[in-house]
């Protein structure tokens, strides 16, 4: 267990300095860019869908609409035409139920994002896009809100929410409970500065307080800890002839998990996660577009071991990074309906301890994106990856049979991975998504990659997730979605082959324009076998179920009240496994008013 510092590190003040400029200033890196490129290549959709966006909201004057609920014909509406390769937020009602948050109970952590700090690492692909947060303030009162503050258009919404859990520690013997309090403030504005140059900001901001048991707050002292959402962003958008050019920095301050399966508490630690960097789309000619982007990443956990020298995992050691990242894409469109082209980049890789090896970080393949009238959208990617790490300097150890760094005892945990292993392998990932009419969209998305580790240089995926969502009768909402993973570490110590699969459902009825009911379930399962020395071989089932209910007090605000009741059964394990089973309820009361 680490220990935490009564006052907040270095890093954690500068979130709070950097989330105070997006507040003052006036828009989600996916899962890992720069490692992953199926994810790296979405970076560039969504640039080229904000530069459509942004022209679009420069000529309207107006922020960007999004989907609102028409309850007279029991379908959804969007205020504008929406651009292909616009992910839809459709599942995300479903998904929320085991959404992979520190008191959320969910262990449905994708092995092949967990070393993404950018975002939660979630079995499925990012709802949002790179210049978006991961949290709306409102989901039931989508649509344009504007409040013009001078020459600034602004959107605001704000969280407030209690909430009781009986076992905040996820522990079978020994549960704690506690009150939390949680404000978030949505802010959604943007400057025209000029006619061809936008200030904009997109953030989620705000807080946790832990009444009764702060010292189990992930990160912080419990009295505040600090969250801003992956994705909140301040960005600069430029248009020089054909060159639309884009300066940002987006912040994150989350809690994040030291491995594939956290169950218990004290494997999961906060971190900061800032991404500066400039993005150029530059349209050649008619049917030639190319794409370039530079970026500069730092992650800083946000708590420290209390003995680096014995502790297995030192998280400021083990997960303290940078990467310096340079990629691009180039596109042809002669008819600007289909888009094919190359696309590929490099990163380097620097941690600030010994434990994780630094590396070079490349990948090179191609792409085509099909839009298939108005309702539905491919995309296809393959190529190559290629990860070179550096070699661990080793002093070894002649009392143990793998490498040792220094003069460490044999019973001791490894300083470092223990992982010589790089990387030469293909990629592939396919995405489909369709809106088959105005009441049933479906996504599906599968493929292959390899990605960072936390306890190994990287890991290798084989996935596949699929999302439905149909408005089955007025004022429904059902939704429906699956994933399966297989994926594999490196090698190392730690290392571990893991197998995972579930299935999420959520079904919501619109009782009135003022009343929102909502239930749904998940079920996960996991297998793990161990495969390094200390790695332990673990397998659970997890079951999930929740509640909701909303009113809308006003066309601005509304009240929601909520259950969950998590069940984790350890099947096989280390030890007495049967003491890691636990339960968990939480009880939400939250109240979202959009100004």
């Amino acid at each position: 267990m680490t220990a935490r510092s009564p006052h907040p590190r270095r890093s954690l003040l500068i979130a709070i300095a950097l989330g105070g400029v997006q507040l003052m200033g006036l828009s989600s890196a996916l899962a890992q860019y720069g490692a992953s490129p199926t994810q790296t290549g979405l970076f560039f959709d969504d640039l080229r869908a904000r530069q459509k966006a942004e022209r679009a909201a420069t000529n309207s004057g107006t922020r960007d609409g999004d989907v609102t609920y028409d309850y007279k014909s029991g379908v959804y509406r969007t205020n504008e035409d929406a651009e292909m390769g616009q992910r839809s937020t459709d599942y995300q009602a479903a998904r929320e139920i085991a959404r992979p948050s520190v008191r959320s109970g969910g262990a449905a952590y994708s092995a092949r994002t967990v070393g993404d700090y950018t975002n939660y690492a979630g079995q499925y692909t990012s709802p949002t896009g790179f210049f978006a947060p991961t949290y709306v303030s409102d989901p039931f009162l989508n649509g344009r809100r504007n409040v013009r503050v001078g020459p600034i258009n602004v959107g605001f919404g704000f969280y407030q929410g209690f909430e009781y859990n009986d076992n905040i520690n996820r522990s079978g013997t020994n549960p704690q409970s506690d009150v939390i309090s949680t404000s978030l403030l949505n802010i959604d504005a943007n400057y025209q500065i000029t006619q061809n140059n936008r200030l904009s900001i997109s953030t989620a901001i705000g807080f946790d307080h832990y009444f009764n048991n702060p010292d189990l707050a992930p990160y912080g002292n419990g009295d505040f800890v600090l969250n801003v959402l992956p994705g909140s962003t301040i960005a600069f958008d430029i248009k020089a002839g054909p060159v639309f050019i884009t300066v940002y920095n987006r912040t994150s301050v989350r809690p994040a998990v030291r491995n594939d399966f956290a169950l218990t508490q004290n494997q999961v630690f906060g971190v900061l996660q800032n991404d500066t960097g400039v993005a150029a789309n530059w349209r050649i000619n008619s049917d030639w577009t190319l794409a370039m982007n530079y970026m500069h990443s730092f992650a800083d956990p946000l708590e420290e071991a209390d003995n680096p020298n014995v502790a297995r995992v030192d998280n400021s050691q083990n997960f303290g990074r940078t990467t310096d990242s340079i990629h691009g894409s180039l596109s042809y469109s002669p008819t600007n309906t289909w888009v094919a082209g190359i696309e590929g980049g490099i990163t380097s890789l620097e941690y600030e301890g010994g434990f994780n090896n630094a590396g070079t970080l490349s990948n090179l393949g191609a792409f085509f994106v099909l839009p298939v009238g108005n309702t539905t959208y491919i995309r296809l990617a393959a190529g190559y990856q290629d990860f070179s790490f550096d070699d661990i300097d080793l002093t070894g150890d002649p009392t143990r049979p793998f490498p040792r760094r220094g003069g460490v005892y044999a019973s001791a945990s490894p300083l470092t991975n223990e992982d010589n292993s790089d990387l030469s392998d293909f990629y592939y990932g396919v995405t489909i998504s369709n809106q088959l009419n105005s009441r049933i969209s479906q996504s599906l998305s599968f493929g292959r990659e390899s990605s960072l580790n936390v306890t190994s240089n990287f890991i290798t995926s084989d996935y596949i997730n699929y999302g439905l969502s149909v408005i089955a009768w007025k004022g429904s909402r059902i939704s429906v979605s699956g994933f399966y993973e297989d994926a594999s570490a490196s090698g190392g110590v730690y290392a571990q082959d893991v197998n995972q699969y579930g299935i999420d459902f959520h079904v919501s009825h619109r009782l009135s324009s003022k009343v929102n009911l909502g239930t749904g379930y998940h079920f996960g399962r996991n297998s793990t076998d161990a495969i390094g020395d200390f790695a332990t071989q673990g397998d659970f089932d997890q079951h999930a179920f929740n509640l909701d209910v909303t009113y809308v007090l006003s066309p601005k605000c509304n009240i929601s009240l909520g259950y969950r009741f998590y069940v984790t059964d350890v099947t096989d394990g280390a030890g007495n496994f049967d003491d890691q089973d636990f339960e968990q309820n939480r009880v939400i009361l939250g109240i979202n008013y959009n100004f």
